[in-house]
């Protein structure tokens, strides 16, 4: 009963649901503008080089990930110090990110250097986020671990909005067409100094107001972390489900993580859109994913994780194939509330299946795992992105980057089958 305790509060404490919250409205801000927006813009459009480059340093920064997260886990399940942690990684991102932009400025076009400072960057981002997630069960009381995850989702989504907003007049010096007073047009290199500010400033919510739970710690083991790595892995036959949960999502987010990298740079490649019309568009999509987030979030409650994860990963291989014959921009935006809606449930449908198959006392290291198995997968998916748009280059743009989606809607569809017979320890109770 202990246990259940520690990762069950027995009420609602608002005040505590919504410090955690905020932090996926401040992180949001920075895998918005940075990963998703300027950095790829920057490398591929600004400087002229193929997409392999971005690819590559977001698969560096994932394998560094992979590599860390979980001995990472066993570590914050053994001190109980996961906000610290967390207070940490989100520093040396925000340093890192701020360094882009002066990088840019003071050297130009020192594409190595820019990409270094990403991958520093994006490799405090990613462990942040192992932190985060393991934060959940603090907050979170019986039956509403959907429904808050879910909250936080689209509060995350909020928080892209509202960075898009804020950091475009940096950009073009205004905002939809009205000019700000004080603040010049500055490129795209502009750009990285004011997201690092946001992020910090209102990830503060979070590290000051947010109390971890005290949980029951794992005896202490005199067994190496390379031991006891492959023994988390051997652990996973005890619980059925986490291994085709963990080998279904090395192959769906392999497509929805190279989407979100790489939507950018295909609206300018494929679409034709200039930064004017893809602010708009994103915060146009970005509201569907925030709505996205909430109706899955109360779907997983319903009915349970796996088949609200079915769902949504059936509906972004529609999606993506829909996308490959999309050529106007109506209807790249029509899709891309479609795309949205799908990307908020991606999300809010995956962190409570592992919850419902991990047991409590050991949640960090199974969190160590799902970082394991999403960076894994973020570490092929670029790749996979920059191989194919590369080998279908000869024939244009738009031919290369509909053969990239296409591709990512096949690692979608075989992440799905994966996940099919799994059968979940959901209930109502």
């Amino acid at each position: 009963m202990a246990s259940d305790s520690a990762y069950r509060p027995p009420e609602l404490k608002v005040g505590q649901i919504l410090s955690w919250c905020i932090y996926d409205f401040a992180n949001t801000i920075y895998s918005m503008n940075v990963v998703s927006l300027y950095f790829p813009l920057l490398i591929i459009v600004n400087l002229g080089f193929a997409d392999i480059y971005v690819a590559v340093a977001n698969s560096v920064s994932m394998l560094v990930v992979a590599l860390s997260a979980p001995f990472l886990g066993q570590l914050t399940d053994g001190i109980g110090q996961r906000k610290t942690f967390l207070m940490i990684a989100t520093a040396i991102c925000c340093l890192a990110t701020a360094s882009i932009g002066w990088a840019y400025s003071s050297f130009g076009g020192a594409v190595y250097l820019l990409l270094f400072l990403f991958v520093i960057a994006n490799v405090a981002y990613q462990l942040g986020l192992v932190f985060y997630n393991s934060l959940l069960p603090s907050v979170a009381p019986p039956g509403k671990i959907g429904r808050i995850g879910g909250l936080g989702v689209a509060i995350g989504y909020l928080g892209s909005i509202v960075g898009m907003v804020l950091i475009l007049p940096f950009n073009e010096g205004a905002i939809f067409g009205i000019d700000i007073p004080f603040i010049s047009a500055g490129g795209r290199e502009a750009t990285f100094v004011p997201t690092a500010v946001l992020f910090a400033l209102f990830a503060l919510p979070t590290f000051l107001f947010l109390h971890e739970k005290k949980h029951i710690r794992p005896p202490k083991s005199d067994i190496s972390p390379f031991r006891q790595i492959l023994e988390t892995l051997e652990d996973t036959k005890k619980y059925p489900g986490i291994r085709r949960f963990l080998l279904s999502k090395l192959f769906f987010l392999e497509g929805i993580e190279t989407a979100i990298i790489f939507m950018g740079v295909y609206s300018d490649k494929a679409i034709g859109l200039d930064d004017s019309v893809k602010i708009p568009f994103f915060i146009f999509a970005t509201v569907f994913a925030a709505v996205g987030s909430w109706i899955f979030g109360r779907l997983v409650d319903s009915y349970g994780a796996k088949p609200t994860l079915m769902a949504v990963l059936i509906g972004w291989v529609f999606s993506l194939v829909a996308l490959i014959f999309v050529k106007s921009v109506a209807a790249f935006f029509v899709l891309g509330a479609v795309v949205g809606i799908f990307l908020g449930g991606a999300w809010t449908a995956a962190r409570p299946l592992l919850i419902e198959l991990s047991p409590k006392e050991n949640i960090g290291r199974f969190f160590g795992l799902y970082s394991l198995s999403g960076k894994t997968a973020a570490i092929l998916g670029p790749i996979f992105w920059g191989i194919a748009v590369w080998a279908l280059s000869g024939y244009g743009d738009g031919v290369a980057y509909r053969g990239g989606v296409l591709m990512l809607a096949v690692l979608i569809a075989i992440g799905a089958l994966i996940l099919r017979p799994l059968k979940s320890p959901y209930s109502n109770a």
